[in-house]
């Protein structure tokens, strides 16, 4: 089955008027992304109905809905509120994870053991930098242990550190994804958009070691690498960490898409040069077994 691990969902009444949802929570960064006033956005949208029709078209059996990285923690409690009522109407098509804000304290870690309760699978995105709080920060830490508890992997948006710039691109230091991979090694990672090309670390034998629970999904690939990456990350960690993700509804290909798909990415995966096991490991099997979705 294919599994894409990373894709974004939001109510009608949030994608008709994006300001109108972003202004009053204060949720700056995010309507920038969405809604720039002084580039194109390459921002799609998609409602209940139409996300379901671009999977099965795309052939996409189950998609992981992803939090965002809200600056106010309300506006996290909201988004996980979302994904309950989502994972309830479509249990067989949308795995949840969770939007955390750790300044929220004790309130994050409550709302995060109530999304348990939900069937949520995981935390995440997460981006210290928009998010203003450090890797090291007490609250946080005790989300990542919570996280470790019950085996929850954790989602980070990696920017890559040199490149053109976008509105998307906010610092995500490497040494911070070292220091959390070395002080708890038990915690399940995921680094998105490629981890920005960290995984090339991984041919230094200190990062291969310290890295054995870090994966890497391929959202928004696309847009920011050439399809070569595929077979070149690949054969540097092998197939087993790499991730299938789309970041949908992004559109992807902008000069050809006049709305997001699944397919055009597909199709440019299956073209880029992997082994028929290698496709079937990084299109679902590696999230099915990370997310304990096998069965």
């Amino acid at each position: 089955m294919v599994i894409d691990c990373h894709v974004h969902r939001y109510p009608p009444e949030v994608f008709v008027d994006p300001a109108a949802f972003a202004n009053p929570l204060s949720e700056k960064h995010w309507l920038r992304l969405v809604a720039s006033e002084k580039e194109p956005s390459i921002q799609g949208w998609a409602d209940r109905e139409t996300m379901l029709a671009d999977m099965d078209d795309g052939g996409v059996g189950k998609a992981v809905l992803l939090g965002w990285y809200w600056e106010n923690p309300e506006t996290c409690f909201l988004h996980n509120r979302w994904h309950t009522e989502w994972i309830r109407e479509d249990p067989e098509r949308f795995v949840a994870f969770a939007a955390v804000h750790p300044l929220a304290g004790e309130k994050a870690l409550d709302d995060l053991k109530a999304a348990r309760e939900e069937g949520f699978r995981g935390i995440g995105e997460i981006l210290p930098a928009i998010q203003g709080f450090s890797m090291r920060d007490p609250n946080w830490l005790k989300i990542v242990e919570f996280a470790i508890e019950i085996g929850w992997p954790i989602t980070f948006h990696v920017s890559e550190p040199v490149g053109h710039p976008h509105p998307g691109q906010a610092s995500t230091p490497f040494e911070d994804f070292q220091w959390l991979a070395e002080a708890y090694p038990e915690l399940k990672m995921i680094l998105a958009h490629w981890g920005g090309l960290l995984p090339f670390y991984e041919l230094n034998d200190h990062i291969r070691k310290s890295f054995a629970n870090v994966w890497y999904d391929v959202a928004a690939s696309p847009l920011l690498y050439d399809p070569k990456v595929f077979h070149s990350i690949v054969d540097v960690i092998g197939p087993d960490k790499v991730l299938y993700g789309s970041d949908y509804p992004l559109r992807l290909y902008p000069a050809q898409q006049k709305k997001p798909d699944f397919t055009t990415f597909l199709a440019e995966i299956r073209d880029a040069g992997l082994t028929e096991e290698e496709r079937k490991k990084i299109l679902g099997d590696n999230t099915s077994l990370l997310l304990g979705l096998e069965g």
